[in-house]
């Protein structure tokens, strides 16, 4: 089975017209279906493309927030494209809004979703300055995603600065796991033995936690493998 860049047949935009250009010249299948989730999905892989106005509109919203817990839960790699300027996005949403809201603090909003979505789940996010760049990203990710390379695996723990309990050292030496996400699941599970045995879906009903993240943590509490602190 072929596999093909799936587009939501709701997305009639420019930047699907680029999508659609840029996979035609570099031979990426593709097809028009109704999707649940994300703008774009290849196989594995869901993509979420907003303008800088929608991006802006949808945190205010708070929709992102939710979109962004179901790609979690459904696709292993997610992102998040933001495409224009921001100058131009504050200006069409105060038109669209009809209200004098302080442009400092929709910066701070914008700024402030693409912190949280980098420090707080497991998507990544790009921002670039146009839907013809958007666009090329999305093309070549698809481009790139079956082909037969060389991947960089990134080791699964890091040192940490000790804290004053064991347990919480112990899981903070797994990349991605902070102080406050170690807590969390020691107060949830009571012991790294526990946590060992705990399912991803349990893992993920705690806050900040992506499939990524509770798989690599029980991944790394059940390998029988030598472990080695980076």
């Amino acid at each position: 089975m072929v596999l093909k860049l799936k587009i939501d047949s709701r997305e009639h935009s420019e930047l699907a017209e680029m999508v659609i250009h840029n996979c035609r010249e570099i031979n990426v299948p593709y097809e028009k279906e109704w999707l649940d989730i994300g703008d774009y999905t290849f196989g594995d892989v869901c993509f979420e493309a907003k303008s800088a106005f929608d991006f802006l509109q949808s945190v205010i919203n708070k929709r992102l927030w939710n979109q962004l817990d179901n790609m979690d839960a459904k696709f292993m790699n997610n992102i998040v494209i933001v495409y224009g300027d921001f100058r131009d996005a504050v200006e069409n949403y105060l038109m669209y809004v009809n209200n004098k809201q302080n442009a400092r603090l929709l910066r701070n909003k914008f700024d402030g979703a693409i912190g949280k979505i980098i420090l707080d789940t497991d998507c990544n996010i790009i921002w670039v300055s146009s839907a013809k760049e958007a666009a090329r990203i999305i093309s070549v990710v698809c481009k790139m995603q079956p082909i037969d390379r060389e991947i960089h695996t990134p080791s699964l723990i890091r040192k940490r600065i000790a804290t004053t309990d064991l347990r919480i050292d112990v899981l903070c030496t797994i990349k991605g796991i902070s102080v406050k996400k170690a807590k969390l699941l020691i107060e949830r599970f009571g012991s790294i033995m526990e946590i060992g045995e705990a399912s991803v879906e349990e893992i993920c009903e705690l806050e900040g936690f992506g499939k990524v993240i509770a798989k690599r943590v029980i991944d790394v509490l059940n390998k029988e493998d030598k472990m080695v602190i980076t």
